[in-house]
C-alpha cells in the first residue's frame, strides 16, 4: 500500500523544517503569510492529510466518546444520537456506537471494548436487566467519565440525564382521569428498572390525588416483548369490570396491546383509552392509537448528556471531592388526534 504524504515530504520539497511546515498548516502567527501560502499550496496539490494519531498521543486523548444504547432500531435513541453528535462535532470528537440488545453479557463485552479503545468519555443507556453497576465502576477506575442517559442508575453516585418520569406518568394518568376514567390499568416495565418504578409512582400519585383507590390487580409488569404484553392484556380483560383505560410504559407496549384487542376483544377497542410514553410520529396514520402520549425529548437528552460529559472531560481539576449531577428534562402530554 502506498504511504501517504507526510510533513517530512512537504518540508523536504520546500526546503523548510518540519516545524515550519507544521506551524504553517496550523496558521501560526509567527509564520509569514507567504510561507503559509507556499506550504498550503503544496499540501493541497499533494493531497496531504494530517495524521491525528501523533497529536492524540501527545495530548493523551483519543478524541472519541462512546455511546452504548439498547437498539438502533428504536427511533428515540436515534434522536439521542443526533443530540450527542451536535455537541461532539463542535468539540471535534468522533463517536463509537455499540448496541447491547438488552443483553448484560453483550453490555459487559462493550464496556471492555470501550476501555481498551481508551474513549475519553462514555454515554450509556444500560440494559433493562442491569442491576449491579459494578461493571461500570471500571470506567471510574481508569479515569473515564460516564453519563447515564434515559435510564437512571439504581443508586446514587452517578451522573445522568433523563426526563422527569414521575411527572410524565402523573400527567398521562391524570389525563385519563380528567376524561372520566376511574378504572385505569398500568402496564409497566420490569420492576428491576428504576425508570419503570418511577413511572409506576407517577401513576400511583395521580390516583391518590383524585382519591381513586389503588388496585394491584390493575398493574402488570412486562419485559417489553409482545408475548408478555399479550399475557398482561389477557389478565386485564378477564377482570370484572375490565379497565376502561390503560397507561403503558411506552409506545411499543400500547401498539402490541391494541393488536391484541383487535384479535381477541374487537368490541372493546372503542371502550378502552390508552396513554403512554413516546409519541411516535406514525400515530397520525393509525386508526387506533393512544389518546395521548408523553413526549420525551431524546434529542435534548442526548445533547445535555454530551454537554455534561464534555464539561467533565475538559475540566482538568483533580476530582478530590466529586459532585455527581442528575439532569431531568421536562416532558409534556401530546394529544393524538
Amino acid at each position: 500500500m502506498k504511504k501517504g504524504i507526510t510533513l517530512k515530504d512537504l518540508a523536504k520539497k520546500l526546503n523548510m523544517s518540519v516545524s515550519t511546515v507544521s506551524k504553517s498548516l496550523n496558521n501560526d502567527q509567527a509564520i509569514s503569510p507567504l510561507t503559509k501560502e507556499r506550504v498550503k499550496e503544496l499540501a493541497a496539490k499533494w493531497n496531504y492529510v494530517a495524521n491525528e494519531s501523533a497529536r492524540h498521543f501527545k495530548l493523551n486523548k483519543s478524541f472519541t466518546i462512546g455511546f452504548i444504547l439498547p437498539d438502533l432500531r428504536d427511533p428515540f435513541f436515534v434522536e439521542a444520537i443526533n443530540g450527542i453528535e451536535e455537541v461532539a462535532g463542535a468539540e471535534k470528537y468522533n463517536i463509537i456506537l455499540a448496541q447491547s440488545h438488552e443483553n448484560t453479557c453483550k453490555e459487559e463485552s462493550i464496556v471492555n471494548m470501550m476501555i481498551r479503545n481508551r474513549v475519553d468519555g462514555l454515554i450509556a443507556a444500560v440494559t433493562k436487566n442491569t442491576i449491579d453497576m459494578t461493571l461500570f465502576e471500571k470506567f471510574r477506575t481508569v479515569g473515564i467519565p460516564v453519563i447515564y442517559i434515559v435510564r437512571e442508575p439504581r443508586n446514587d453516585g452517578f451522573n445522568y440525564v433523563s426526563i422527569n418520569n414521575v411527572e410524565g406518568a402523573f400527567k398521562a394518568t391524570d389525563f385519563l382521569i380528567k376524561k372520566g376514567h376511574r378504572r385505569i390499568a398500568h402496564i409497566m416495565g420490569p420492576r428491576t428498572m428504576p425508570i419503570a418504578m418511577a413511572r409506576f409512582e407517577g401513576y400511583r400519585q395521580a390516583l391518590l390525588k383524585s382519591k381513586i383507590p389503588f388496585d394491584e390487580k390493575l398493574v402488570k409488569s412486562v419485559d417489553f416483548t409482545e408475548k408478555e404484553t399479550e399475557k398482561a392484556m389477557v389478565e386485564l380483560m378477564k377482570l370484572d369490570p375490565f379497565p376502561t383505560a390503560v397507561f403503558t410504559f411506552k409506545n411499543d407496549i400500547t401498539l402490541d396491546a391494541i393488536v391484541f384487542l383487535k384479535k381477541k376483544y374487537k368490541a372493546r377497542l372503542d371502550c378502552i383509552d390508552f396513554t403512554d410514553f413516546g409519541n411516535l410520529p406514525v400515530f397520525k396514520y393509525l386508526e387506533y392509537k393512544p389518546v395521548a402520549s408523553v413526549k420525551e425529548d431524546f434529542f435534548e437528552m442526548g445533547r445535555q448528556a454530551a454537554l455534561l460529559l464534555f464539561e467533565i472531560i475538559n475540566d482538568n481539576r483533580q476530582d478530590t471531592e466529586k459532585t455527581f449531577r442528575g439532569v431531568k428534562i421536562p416532558c409534556k402530554v401530546i394529544i393524538n388526534r
